[in-house]
């Protein structure tokens, strides 16, 4: 994995989540806009994308269902994250196609590890094999 795209309409913390990954050696594709941000994305074609839930003019379950709706992110793990934390609330996520939901406030470091776990259990599935008599 080694780009990223961001969506938060939140400038402090997409700053602070974009110095995150960029000093681990990830590509960082930042975005305050959202409906600028999904136009750019599906252009960029990252390896994940991480997006805030409650934007004006395009939500993150909007943004994650239209990056869905195109098979070629069929493979790119999709993170959303709020404060909001309700079954509700993560049952959107899944239905929209996110891999994760992400309660706000979180620790940097574990956010980083989620999503590295996801992008190689997503994209470098184990297979099982049967044993060989």
């Amino acid at each position: 994995m080694n780009h990223l795209a961001i969506v938060d309409d939140d400038i402090v913390l997409l700053h602070i989540l974009q110095d995150l990954f960029e000093v681990r050696g990830l590509q960082v594709s930042a975005f305050n806009d959202p409906v600028a941000a999904l136009k750019s994305i599906k252009a960029l074609k990252p390896d994940a994308v991480l997006s805030d839930v409650l934007m004006p003019n395009l939500s993150g379950f909007e943004l994650c269902r239209e990056l869905r709706s195109d098979k070629s992110f069929a493979k790119t793990p999709i993170f959303l994250m709020s404060a909001k934390h309700s079954i509700g609330e993560l049952s959107k996520s899944m239905m929209a196609g996110a891999d994760e939901y992400i309660i706000k406030p979180f620790q940097t470091d574990d956010i980083y590890e989620q999503l590295k776990q996801f992008y190689r259990k997503k994209n470098n599935p184990i297979i099982i094999k049967p044993l060989d008599s």
